[in-house]
């Protein structure tokens, strides 16, 4: 993630952030509503599907690598910028684009989602043409005691010609399926950034945007029931163009 200026002013005289990285941060409260999303998607996904991009952390996972087939070209030598190296595992199943469905309250949510995407662009400056993209996106529910998680990695492609000017990557929680409360780490989503990990206890409601590029990971969750997010990844969209149409 890149800025105009090295130096970006705060509301302290003679203080700066050395090109902070920028995250948006909103929790909605309106729990009725991530119920039902949580249902529709847990009675009508298959379990592949729900566990689309979970892993066990540190550990062989059978069940992931017998499933894994290898659905880009592989090279044996090339040169690319560094910073579009991707880091992480790829998806051992295709995105179920959760979404994308037609129903209200998904609806509801992808409006969330792409609105805060909106205000963290307006917020940074950036230029943007008013039309997010949610490339693809995916509901996960994490089993409450198979420790399953996500090592670190960030949502760089691994085609860079892939990549725009402006790429994010959301998360959006329906359930934080009640951590076990001996287990400080439990399901904790991780920034890790120049040497410190940065800790977010996830919460029902909570919606939270970051650049693509920076690294991040899920500590392996224990729970009283299965915590839900649905992941996605979101750009500018083309610019949409002005009606045509002559008012008489």
């Amino acid at each position: 993630m890149y800025f105009d200026k090295p130096l970006i002013p705060t509301n302290q005289e003679n203080i700066f952030h050395l090109a902070p990285i920028p995250v948006f941060f909103k929790q909605y409260h309106d729990h009725d509503l991530h119920d039902e999303v949580y249902n529709l998607g847990f009675n009508e996904l298959t379990e592949k599907e729900k566990q689309m991009g979970q892993e066990l952390p540190e550990q062989y996972d059978l069940e992931r690598q017998s499933n894994y087939h290898i659905n880009y070209d592989r090279k044996e030598m090339w040169v690319e910028p560094t910073e579009y190296n991707p880091i992480g595992s790829r998806f051992s199943v295709p995105p179920n684009d959760f979404l994308n469905r037609d129903e209200e309250i998904v609806k509801t949510i992808r409006k969330r989602c792409e609105t805060g995407f909106k205000d963290l662009l307006n917020t940074l400056t950036f230029k943007h043409n008013d039309n997010p993209l949610i490339t693809e996106s995916w509901i996960q529910y994490y089993d409450p005691t198979s420790g399953r998680g996500h090592n670190q990695h960030n949502h760089c492609r691994w085609s860079h010609d892939e990549e725009t000017s402006i790429n994010f990557v959301g998360g959006y929680y329906l359930s934080d399926g009640d951590p076990i409360a001996d287990h400080p780490y439990s399901g904790v989503f991780t920034f890790h950034v120049r040497g410190f990990s940065y800790f977010i206890r996830p919460k029902k409601g909570m919606l939270i945007l970051w650049p693509y590029d920076i690294v991040h990971s899920v500590k392996p969750f224990y729970g009283k029931t299965h915590r839900c997010v649905i992941n996605f990844n979101v750009q500018n969209g083309h610019k949409i163009e002005p009606s045509k149409t002559k008012l008489i």
